[in-house]
């Protein structure tokens, strides 16, 4: 009776596995590949297919400078300005 029961616990077991695999994921590996593909396009500068719909000649600005400082302060942060001269070697 014991050999019996361990068998169709194995059967149970089996199909249930067989259910899941086949049901639950693909679910998982089609969000998974979803997910690596936006990753993809969004490293690769791909456009949103929202944007691709503008009209010609449509103009979007966007700021990733939220700083309203004036610009003697972006001065500042490109560096110092150094001059150089052309010395010429007479023979």
């Amino acid at each position: 009776m014991g050999f019996i029961r361990t068998i169709l616990i194995l059967i149970l077991f089996y199909y249930a596995f067989r259910l899941i695999v086949r049901t639950v994921l693909p679910f998982f590996a089609k969000r998974w590949v979803k997910k690596a593909q936006d990753n993809f396009q969004q490293q690769q500068g791909f456009v949103d297919p929202e944007e691709a719909k503008r009209h010609e000649g449509e103009v979007k600005f966007t700021s990733q400078n939220t700083d309203s400082k004036p610009s003697s302060k972006r001065k500042e942060e490109l560096g110092d300005y150094i001059e150089f001269e052309e010395v010429t070697e007479e023979k």
